[in-house]
């Protein structure tokens, strides 16, 4: 069994074991009327590749994209990222102002102290899950 363990472990690539560790995780409350909720956290890859972020959704929402907000001719403009990429031993913060996520569409009203499970999906195939708190 300990011969089988190392020839696979030998085999699959690294980013098999991967995993992102999340810290700091809230989403932004706001009345029903608005159709949209923005989300911040910090991801962490303690690992020793990239790790490539491809896909955000919850149940909670229609859907959830990664933007990024920049200053583009004295406005501030919005726009979905893709892939957003985290070197090894590096952190990514969203929050106000820059990356952040954008979720559309709650299928119930939100209130301060829900939590959300957010999964977050890596261009290996993994998925990994969260809980994001609502704060007022």
């Amino acid at each position: 069994m300990p011969r089988l363990l190392l020839i696979l472990t030998l085999l699959l690539p690294t980013s098999a074991f991967a995993e992102l560790e999340f810290s700091d995780a809230w989403i932004k409350n706001l009345p029903p009327t608005i159709p949209v909720r923005a989300g911040y956290m910090t991801m962490h890859n303690p690992g020793p590749g990239t790790l490539n972020v491809v896909e955000v959704r919850s149940e909670a929402f229609a859907s959830v994209e990664i933007h990024r907000s920049f200053m583009q001719d004295g406005m501030m403009r919005m726009e979905p990222v893709e892939r957003l990429e985290i070197e090894a031993a590096a952190s990514v913060k969203l929050e106000p102002g820059g990356l952040h996520l954008m979720m559309m569409m709650p299928h119930e009203p939100t209130s301060p102290g829900d939590e959300i499970v957010i999964f977050v999906k890596l261009d290996d195939g993994s998925e990994q899950s969260l809980k994001m708190t609502v704060v007022e």
